[in-house]
């Protein structure tokens, strides 16, 4: 409009005081002609009564005409003439614009901006071009621009400074082609890598730089870590640092730590970053009273208290006081309290050094299920996941119930993520669960080759479904040869049998075992059937029908396995019934474990005895999780009821359940081959502690410390074995190192035997690659 009026006076000064109309028309026609970059405008004013579009060849009139504020009959103005050309510049597809009017007759001529032919990246060495072209996904055909090519370079040295490398540049270029197309070049310097070279603090007096460079994930850089990640220059890492320190400090009773924004500066000869962290401690505190104050009527804030892990005079905790809020929070939400707002305020002094807490409890009422939606499940059947649940539409709402069925879903191992979220429903008083699972891959084809001190050379095949077709049904087909034993198993399961919440199973194996002097080899079918109770109580009964053969291989041996050259059918009934509280059956951390198990066999077939075994597990997780304390333990005992029993129905002890100790290398031996017989009783336990504590924990390592006992004895063949009835207590202790690394878990255990027999065997090294002790 200001162009308009500024036109419009010097067309009315060039009239009538110059009298030129010349003189005017040139003035008007050069006034509304500014140059916006490359684009021009021209004669606006007229009504316009005709579009005329040249210069696109691949955009089409209808698009350009779709994108313009003007419309046929409308008359031209300046603010219509500056928005046409803004916005066909915004479009990015033309790189020119000009607009001219002339009479009724709008001509808009354009250049269109090129499209992309190819995309080439030069220089890279250290990332690859597959990694780098992800990062900037600019496809054949885009159009292109300069703000196209400049916002690609910054992704692409963006990707290098995450990697350590902030001397690298990136600069994009284009070439030419015919039909206006281009090929974009982007020429990169990688530079050199550049880590962090000095990590300092400042202000901190209670704790040395060397206690706090053992808090944070950032790591100096160190000749002989060059496979590891944490000293590159990271701000995301360091950002996580300030959070660590932060912890560190509030765990300790410095409740008003404050950590300034880490600093971090690239040295002047570029050969690495000096990082500090400047730090105000403030002083130490210990508690001095919790209480809390409920809205909700009749919670009993006593036994509330009671779930927060402090008492008055200990030094504050902020761990200890999330975990008393949490353990608050599941407490009332097994009362049926979906939504509860616990508000804890701090009061310090200073002066006294005395910290106080107040929790708030927020109004709430009573939740119920108003529904369960499952979502991301791609795959597994909705009906599969459901009635894994132990809530439905209409029950009053449980956090140990969702607790728990969430615990049930992860132990499915269908998913590599189960998480949840309790929504408002469609009333104050109804929850809409939400629960989230990440599909993972549950068919397996694999083909593995390992090695251990017990088993010696292994191999293994196996075609795995645990989950087909989403039905939660499971086929398998397995084979495992070693030096000691061969194996071949197919095999289905169904988990809820006739839609029941029963698990039927069948199974058809051949296997074989050498031992030093004898070899057993059996062939059959197991039948299973099986069902969970509350409290999760598991039952189950299977049927084995087993043929067994066993041969010795040995002329020195002096005992008589009560079998040898005899061809033996096995039909047994087993039945088991056992708990499960366990966070994970694979690599628990806390809960509990217990079953019995009563084998009989002689429903027909040529073997007599009666088994029984008692099992048990503990796990309790201690500071913060980072330490875990086990135990674990065995009873067996097997009886022929009226007729021996024979080698290979006996107990076997040493190896992985007490280390420091051969395979079978506890207990009666053949008195010729020095070599295990078995016993007919057995008992055995395990101590142990495991912790990432002093470990880097991005390495994946935890070191554990250990005493394993046991003892196994009584043979009804005592002729030619030593020890037949020897009882004693067998006890090792060691330590061990367990690592998971991407072919799979490593572990190593060192122990000695510190009470044992004359003829028992020891191996005080033990290690295996695929398996956990």
């Amino acid at each position: 409009m200001c162009r308009f009026r500024l036109t419009l006076f010097f067309w009315l000064f060039g009239t009538v005081l110059l009298g030129g109309p010349f003189l005017s028309g040139s003035l008007f026609s050069g006034s509304l002609s500014p140059s916006f970059g490359q684009a021009q405008a021209q004669q606006a004013g007229n009504l316009v009564e005709q579009i005329e579009i040249t210069g696109n060849s691949r955009v089409s009139v209808n698009t350009i005409l779709a994108y313009l504020p003007v419309k046929l009959g409308q008359q031209m103005t300046a603010e219509l003439l500056d928005a046409s050309i803004d916005r066909l510049f915004a479009t990015r597809l033309f790189s020119d614009v000009q607009i001219e009017q002339q009479g009724g007759r709008l001509i808009i001529q354009v250049v269109e901006n090129p499209i992309v032919n190819r995309v080439n990246i030069e220089g890279n060495d250290v990332l690859s071009d597959e990694r780098l072209q992800a990062e900037l996904d600019i496809q054949p055909r885009r159009i292109y621009t300069r703000q196209l090519a400049l916002e690609g370079a910054e992704r692409l040295l963006q990707i290098y400074r995450l990697s350590g490398r902030y001397g690298a540049t990136v600069e994009p270029k284009i070439i030419r082609l015919e039909n206006n197309r281009v090929d974009l070049v982007f020429e990169v310097d990688e530079g050199p890598l550049i880590k962090i070279s000095s990590i300092k603090f400042s202000g901190n007096q209670a704790f040395s730089d060397r206690a706090l460079r053992q808090v944070i994930s950032s790591r100096v850089q160190r000749w002989w870590a060059f496979l590891s990640a944490t000293d590159k220059y990271d701000e995301g890492r360091l950002d996580y640092d300030v959070r660590l320190l932060r912890q560190f400090y509030l765990s300790r009773g410095y409740a008003d730590i404050v950590v300034d924004r880490v600093q971090g500066g690239l040295l002047p000869d570029r050969s690495g970053f000096a990082v500090v962290f400047q730090i105000t401690e403030g002083p130490l505190y210990e508690l001095g009273q919790i209480t809390i104050n409920s809205a909700i009527e009749g919670v009993d804030t006593e036994a509330l208290r009671a779930l927060i892990p402090m008492q008055a005079g200990d030094r504050y905790d902020v761990r200890r006081l999330e975990q008393g809020l949490l353990s608050m929070t599941n407490e009332l939400g097994n009362f049926g309290y979906a939504f509860v707002n616990l508000t804890p305020e701090i009061s310090t002094d200073p002066a006294t050094g005395q910290l106080d807490i107040a929790i708030g409890i927020g109004k709430a009422q009573r939740n119920y299920v108003e529904r369960i939606n499952i979502i991301d499940n791609s795959r597994t059947l909705d009906r599969v996941i459901r009635r894994e649940m132990e809530l439905v539409e209409g029950d009053a709402f449980n956090s140990l119930k969702l607790e728990k069925s969430l615990r049930k879903l992860r132990n499915l191992g269908y998913f590599s993520s189960v998480t949840n979220r309790n929504l408002q429903g469609s009333a104050p008083e109804q929850t809409i669960i939400e629960v989230a699972v990440e599909e993972q891959s549950t068919g397996e084809l694999s083909v593995g080759i390992g090695y251990s001190s017990i088993d010696k050379t292994s191999f293994s095949f196996g075609i795995n479904e645990r989950n087909f077709l989403g039905t939660g049904r499971r086929l398998n087909l397995s084979t495992a040869l070693s030096d000691n034993r061969s194996d071949l198993r197919i095999g289905l399961t169904e988990p809820y049998f006739l839609g029941r919440n029963l698990s039927a199973g069948a199974e058809i194996f051949n296997e074989e075992t050498k031992e030093t002097t004898v070899t057993v080899e059996s062939y059959g079918a197991n039948f299973s059937l099986g069902f969970s109770a509350a409290n999760d109580i598991y039952h189950r009964i299977i049927y084995s029908l087993e043929e067994k053969s066993s041969s010795e291989s040995s002329s020195n041996a002096t005992s008589v396995t009560g079998e040898n050259g005899q061809t033996l059918l096995a039909s047994a009934l087993t039945y088991r019934l056992g708990i499960d509280k366990r966070d994970n059956r694979f690599d628990p951390t806390s809960g509990y474990f217990a079953e019995i198990r009563e084998t009989f066999s002689g429903l027909g077939g040529d073997v007599t005895y009666l088994k029984t075994e008692l099992r048990g597990a503990w796990y309790k997780p201690f500071y913060f999780n980072q330490l875990i304390v086990g135990a674990r333990g065995r009873i067996g005992f097997v009886d022929g009821l009226g007729e021996k029993v024979t080698q290979s129905s006996r107990f076997y002890l040493g190896g992985r359940n007490v280390r420091g100790f051969d395979g079978g290398g506890i207990g009666p031996i053949d008195t010729g081959t020095k070599t295990a017989v078995g016993g007919n009783q057995i008992y055995n336990g395990s101590l142990e502690i495991v912790s990432t504590l002093g470990l880097n924990k991005d390495t994946g390592l935890r070191w554990t410390a250990y005493t394993d006992f046991g003892s196994v004895w009584g043979v009804d063949y005592p002729g030619g074995v030593t020890g037949p009835e020897d009882d004693k207590l067998r006890q090792s202790v060691g330590v061990g190192l367990l690592w998971d690394t991407a072919i799979g878990p490593l572990s190593f255990y060192w122990a000695d035997a510190v009470s044992k027999t004359s003829f028992d065997k020891t191996k005080r090294f033990q290690f295996s690659l695929g398996a956990r002790l």
